[in-house]
């Protein structure tokens, strides 16, 4: 029987064609394939040429290696597609590669088209965001686009709004348009699935998976939102004040997105969808701020604004389940995913009592740790002043009342220590880039004040201002060697309400 591989169709579909496949594919690098969840999950929407892709392997290798197997690969007008030079996949358009390899879209790959045909749908999804932006609108753009697409994927969606980003639209502007996007595509992005209702891959994950924590958290968000529009209907003043109470919760729903998922995002070159939902976040906390310092003053003439914020609160669920996380799916690998369910605690839960475990996760995080007990023991570190022991160092620093980030000279984030915990710090975004870690917003910010350093204009940034009611100190300091190059900048976080307590004691 001649085993004549489409690279069109998933990997899961060509295990089940030819079972040989999945151990060929084990021993060439892709080991993760031998895993049940990801071959049932990841391998129903991932191509070879993505996994490549995602691999950083060259696609011409791989094909060798099967081919030295007994495989022969199908040419089509798909596969013969000039391939990237970096990442060996198949796109006749350009596309982006992120820091850590290609971070190629392949909206190909979820919706069954070819690259071409991919390509000219992503074209026509930016034409109808453009129109959108220009003011057309939403009612005479959803009309045309529903001519043209019964469904479109997450893929296209992000393709759209990234080529915008790319093609000039600032993103501050694309993320005014964020909800009219949503608007838009409601009910045709994958499927008819109502909002916070899991998309089918988060459906098959275990219990425990990040993913399935996060729509768990999704609905127990979509049912206060309900408690609240009754609250708000019914003028429910001590209701209202208590669900909104209630809500602050969402920082720590949205820390986890934005920390853990979107920073990997950015890592795999998928920047479009992750900066303008991170602004959006930051402007619904910041609603939400203002919603709670006014409600003493009552809700007479403000009912409209709050039926706005629960329902913008809603869209973003909706943009989560159908957008952000079957992205990650596509993207992440189960070494992420182990690595994100290790850092969630730092985040705690949401709307949830308690997060499930995951018991591949747990096997993972005790496996990691007593690996990291292992080697710090036997480290040591030799100074200008002494030498001391790993285990010591670590001991110390989770002793100071301070919070301390180091990135180094290429802006790359390289340790932190947390004790203080005043910001929750990712493991998994050790090694990103600094910009990547922030909302787009700040971004500006942090390249000026890195400049800045670069060229000695100044050596410092303090500030000093209230975070979650705590007078929190952050202060960012140069890092210069015995010559006065440059090497990086350290940041310093401190709680001070011990020590303003202690001076009050002794007025």
């Amino acid at each position: 029987m001649k085993k004549e591989l489409d690279f069109n169709k998933t990997v899961a579909e060509l295990v089940e064609e030819f079972p040989e496949f999945q151990q060929a594919m084990a021993e060439i690098g892709f080991k993760e394939i031998t895993n049940p969840m990801v071959l049932n999950v990841m391998g129903r929407v991932m191509t070879v040429p993505k996994g490549v892709a995602i691999k950083g392997m060259k696609l011409e290798d791989v094909v060798r290696e099967l081919e030295a197997r007994g495989f022969t690969i199908k040419q089509d007008e798909a596969a013969a597609a000039h391939a990237c030079g970096s990442c060996g996949t198949h796109e006749p358009h350009p596309h982006v590669h992120g820091e850590d390899g290609c971070g190629c879209t392949h909206a190909a790959a979820a919706t069954g088209a070819t690259d071409g045909e991919a390509t000219g749908r992503a074209a026509v999804l930016k034409g109808f965001l453009e129109r959108l932006s220009a003011g057309e609108s939403l009612e005479t753009v959803r009309k045309d686009f529903i001519k043209d697409f019964a469904s479109v994927s997450a893929e296209e969606i992000s393709a759209a709004e990234q080529q915008l980003i790319e093609g000039g639209t600032p993103i501050h502007e694309v993320q005014k348009l964020c909800d009219v996007h949503s608007a838009l595509f409601h009910g045709h992005i994958g499927g008819t699935t109502p909002a916070a209702d899991a998309a089918p891959e988060v459906q098959d994950l275990p219990d425990g998976h990040p993913l399935t924590v996060l729509n768990l958290e999704n609905k127990g968000l979509s049912e206060l939102l309900d408690r609240l529009s009754a609250a708000l209907e019914a003028s429910d003043m001590p209701g209202l004040s208590r669900g909104l109470g209630e809500l602050h919760a969402i920082y720590s729903h949205y820390g986890k997105k934005e920390s853990l998922l979107m920073t990997l995002l950015y890592r795999y070159g998928v920047t479009g969808p992750s900066g303008v939902m991170w602004g959006v976040d930051d402007e619904i906390k910041a609603e939400l701020r203002a919603l709670m310092k006014s409600l003493g003053d009552g809700i007479g003439g403000e009912e409209e604004r709050y039926s706005a914020f629960f329902q913008r609160i809603r869209d973003m669920i909706y943009k989560e389940e159908k957008i952000l996380f079957p992205l990650t799916l596509r993207f992440f690998s189960e070494e992420d995913w182990l690595m994100i369910y290790r850092d969630m605690p730092e985040f705690g839960v949401a709307f949830i009592k308690d997060a499930p475990k995951w018991a591949e996760g747990d096997a993972y995080v005790a496996k990691a740790e007593a690996k990291e007990r292992k080697m710090i023991a036997s480290g040591k570190v030799r100074l200008s002043t002494g030498e001391i022991g790993c285990k010591e160092l670590e001991a110390i620093l989770n002793l100071l009342p301070v919070d301390i980030t180091y990135i180094d000279k290429d802006e790359m984030l390289r340790f932190f220590s947390n004790p203080g915990q005043v910001f929750a710090r990712p493991r998994i975004a050790l090694g990103s880039k600094v910009y990547n870690c922030h909302p787009a917003n700040i971004v500006p910010i942090i390249e000026q004040l890195v400049a800045d350093f670069k060229a000695k204009k100044r050596d410092r940034m303090e500030i000093y201002r209230y975070i979650k009611g705590k007078p929190v100190g952050v202060r960012y300091l140069a890092i210069y060697d015995e010559n006065g190059e440059y090497t990086g900048a350290v940041e310093l976080v401190e709680d001070f309400s011990e020590a303003l307590a202690q001076f009050g004691e002794k007025k």
